[in-house]
């Protein structure tokens, strides 16, 4: 909406006048020099927002519309997803948020993860646990942990076998993973999100691992941790979300019902919700 305003000189006068007053929130944008494209807007304190493999940071858009008014919520596109540059050498995730955060004068920020996103957040914070106010970790993965056998996945695999990335995405949309249960209107959205990303399938796998593993290490957090989890997820991802609320001390977890693994678009509503009553929002 922003944007639209911002191309016509009546626009820059409006916006001038009424934009802070308005509820509108100016979005910047750009790209790391580690080639991570980002999306800013709002203002106070700072809400970073990491997405899920094989989507990007437009999963976001339920959330940044919630709190833009009162943070200022950063998404962007993780290496090979998006706008962002596809990897070409070894590298860590967390390194690359770090620098995203040093390149936009940002110290320390409360940090959202969703799936592989939420395991970024939880290694950033081992990494640099200065730079974190509080941790949001939605349906997470944590690193090491034992990811059992999913014979869903093995379509998946023969299409990569084959050299048919497209087919690969396109499997992969339709596995119990992305899955909407609660919000099936949202089940195109995710759909269209996997098939824009279906190049990463392409790319070699060049990020490296913690090291020693987060599923180890998960006691060493100390900064306020609110779990998220969807009911219908994945059997192995509710033990991390029980895992992680045993292991860190203080961790809240709230459980969502009838939401599966993408639980921010499967229950915007609840999730909102939950992550304001966390960040003590009215």
């Amino acid at each position: 909406m922003a944007n639209q305003v911002l191309k016509s000189p009546l626009g820059l006068i409006l916006w001038a006048l009424i934009g802070a007053t308005s509820g509108l929130a100016e979005t910047a944008a750009g790209t790391s020099s580690a080639g991570l494209f980002y999306e800013a807007s709002g203002s106070g304190e700072p809400l970073v927002l990491i997405h899920a493999f094989s989507v990007d940071r437009r999963m976001w858009g339920p959330q940044v519309a919630a709190f833009e008014d009162r943070f200022r919520v950063i998404r962007y596109d993780l290496r090979g997803h998006g706008k962002s540059a596809a990897p070409t050498e070894p590298y860590t995730g967390y390194q690359d948020l770090r620098g995203l955060l040093d390149e936009m004068g940002i110290p320390r920020a409360t940090i959202v993860g969703l799936s592989a996103g939420s395991e970024l957040a939880i290694n950033f914070a081992l990494a640099h646990p200065d730079r974190v106010d509080r941790l949001v970790l939605a349906a997470p993965g944590v690193g090491g942990y034992p990811v059992p056998a999913l014979p869903w996945f093995a379509p998946v695999f023969e299409a990569l076998g084959a050299g048919d990335a497209e087919r690969a995405a396109r499997l992969w949309a339709e596995t119990p993973i992305m899955a909407l249960h609660a919000n099936r209107d949202a089940a195109e959205t995710v759909a269209s999100l996997v098939m824009d990303n279906w190049r990463l399938w392409t790319y070699q796998r060049l990020e490296q691992p913690l090291s020693p593993p987060a599923v180890d290490r998960l006691r060493a957090i100390t900064c306020p941790v609110l779990v998220v989890v969807g009911d219908r997820d994945l059997a192995h991802i509710l033990e991390i979300a029980r895992l992680i609320a045993d292991e860190v001390g203080g961790a809240t977890l709230v459980t969502i019902p009838g939401a599966g693994h993408i639980v921010n678009l499967d229950a915007p509503e609840p999730f909102n919700q939950a992550v304001a009553t966390f960040l003590g929002v009215p």
